[in-house]
């Protein structure tokens, strides 16, 4: 049993390394499996599963991001700290502390679902609130377990059980819709089956924790339940406190869902659609969530791998490589951001059809598209603004975000219907991403983003929308025809040449330095290249 564990550099890295690998894999099947979903439930089958789907979303955002973080964070520096907390003082006071939220959370879900429903204005969506209630009595030991094995830098059995707990859940939900389409239950029967693998997943997780506890002899720190008043208090502030500020950044995805969940139906029904009708277009609105999550996956990714990069030369007062580190950090994710979003929005029409069977609500798709580079820039700068001490403002500028949201849909619903949601989204995550940014700047006092950098980026987005549209009109000449199969083709083509573009005027014109290039994940190949073509323009 590790009480008092030594951590190495390299240790503390590999451990990094494998937890960020299973975000990334987690992430990846949190949206992909959105898409086979939808093909297999149909648009008003995929409106029932993303009205209730943030209510799971908040779940798993706490117990696998916010509070196992704090834990962690209690644990380690335990040792450091002006608090002498004993690792049972901090597992015994959080397990009574999330216990006691999730016992209240479970009964808010449970016993209000027919009000939550109402407000929805779909009575049905009762039954499926209620089977979600029960991820949050799974929450509190899952987030204990995992906060423990992070604290004592043993991240296997998080990142296991993470990725095990998705799988599951993803093969649960596949299974029982495909299944339950087939033997020709109601749209609102299939939505169970699939929020019911979110408690199979659940269970597998924690059961994969329990198996860890048992096998490493953990399980001794759990036997004695007496800890002194004074650190049940401090521990409790903590977790309650640090909990929300680290889990916030993760939230935001998931509480513009709930605005949309809350009241986009009704706003749809408000213009003269009909019941059915305003499912399926609100289904179709929901579409764009998918694309969202794996086109910020990358500048999350890249934002997670920084966080402790910046903390380490924050505590070192290593300022002007914190600067760097910073301003790199902002180009990646400006880059990659802008990249996807104009690159999906200029093929959605081929993309709609190949992933979701049909073209509706290609338009509205395109403008949600956009928000992929704002929500990737808020990503990077919550992280870097987290990173360097300052929990408060996450907190404050989502609070500003989602009331943006909300009243963003109230005045473009009514004229624009599903494109006014879409743009909604948009121009809140851009007051968000605005924000983020000058509270940043005000912190560093320096500039973050050179003109040069901008006008670079900005002129390979532009390279590649002119390519990706010449490559479509030749497409459409060759191949006048219509069908998922040309449109898949067409989809994987038209990427490749708008990722290709893209990259080669960014980096012919400068964009990433050569050592820069060899912080950025997959593409230190690329130095080779940099040497070749520096200072060539395109």
């Amino acid at each position: 049993m590790a009480e008092k564990p030594n951590k190495t550099s390299n240790e503390l890295f590999r451990g990094a390394l494998i937890l960020s690998a299973a975000a990334i894999i987690v992430k990846v099947l949190s949206a992909a499996y959105r898409i086979p979903y939808q093909n297999i439930a149909g648009d008003i089958g995929f409106y029932i599963y993303q009205q209730v789907y943030p209510f799971y979303g908040v779940a798993l955002t706490l117990s696998t991001l916010g509070f196992p973080v704090v834990i962690s964070k209690l644990i380690a520096e335990r040792e450091t700290s002006k608090n002498d907390f004993a690792v049972k003082d901090i597992l015994v006071s959080s397990f009574l502390v999330l216990s006691s939220i999730g016992i209240i959370m479970f009964a808010v879900l449970f016993l209000g679902a027919d009000w939550i429903a109402g407000l929805m204005e779909d009575p049905k969506l009762s039954s499926l609130l209620k089977i979600i209630a029960f991820s949050y009595l799974l929450m509190p030991i899952s987030s204990v377990l995992r906060g423990y094995f992070q604290g004592i830098n043993d991240m296997f059995p998080t990142a296991s059980s993470q990725v095990a707990e998705q799988f599951i859940r993803v093969l649960t939900i596949l299974v029982l819709s495909t299944l339950f389409v087939h033997l020709g239950y109601s749209h609102y029967v299939v939505g169970k089956g699939a929020v019911f693998g979110s408690i199979a997943g659940g269970i597998t997780g924690l059961a994969l924790l329990l198996f860890f506890i048992i096998l490493k002899e953990e399980w001794q720190l759990f036997l004695r339940m007496d800890i002194k008043p004074v650190n049940f208090v401090k521990i409790s502030k903590a977790l309650v406190f640090q909990g929300l500020a680290f889990c916030i950044t993760g939230l935001i995805l998931i509480l513009f869902q709930f605005v949309d969940s809350l009241h986009l139906y009704s706003l749809l029904r408000e213009t003269g659609m009909g019941e059915d009708e305003a499912k399926g277009w609100k289904g179709v609105y929901d579409r764009g969530q998918p694309l969202l999550q794996l086109g910020t996956v990358a500048a999350n990714s890249f934002a997670l791998a920084l966080v402790p990069v910046i903390a380490s030369f924050l505590q070192k007062r290593e300022e002007h490589e914190l600067l760097n580190k910073i301003k790199l950090a902002l180009r990646v994710s400006a880059s990659l951001g802008l990249a996807a979003a104009v690159g999906l929005a200029v093929m959605m029409g081929p993309v709609n059809q190949m992933l979701f069977t049909d073209a509706k609500g290609t338009v509205t798709l395109a403008i949600f598209s956009l928000s992929i580079l704002f929500s990737s820039l808020i990503m990077t700068t919550a992280a870097v603004i987290q990173s360097l001490g300052y929990s408060v403002v996450p907190v404050i500028i989502t609070i500003i975000g989602v009331f943006s949201k909300w009243t963003l849909n109230l005045v473009l619903v009514p004229s624009y219907k599903i494109a006014g949601a879409a743009s909604a989204t948009v121009l809140a995550f851009m007051v968000m991403s605005i924000l983020f940014y000058a509270v940043l700047r005000v912190h560093i006092k320096k500039p973050l983003m050179e003109g040069k950098y901008i006008f670079i980026i900005v002129k390979s987005a532009i390279y590649m929308a002119v390519a990706v549209l010449l490559f479509n009109a030749l497409f459409h000449m060759m191949f006048p025809g219509e069908g998922r199969l040309l449109a898949a083709i067409q989809s994987l083509i038209g990427v490749a040449i708008g990722a290709a573009v893209f990259i080669g005027s960014a980096i012919r014109a400068g964009l990433f330095e050569e050592e820069e290039l060899s912080l950025i994940p997959l593409v230190s190949k690329l130095k080779r290249y940099i040497k070749k073509n520096r200072g060539k323009t395109i």
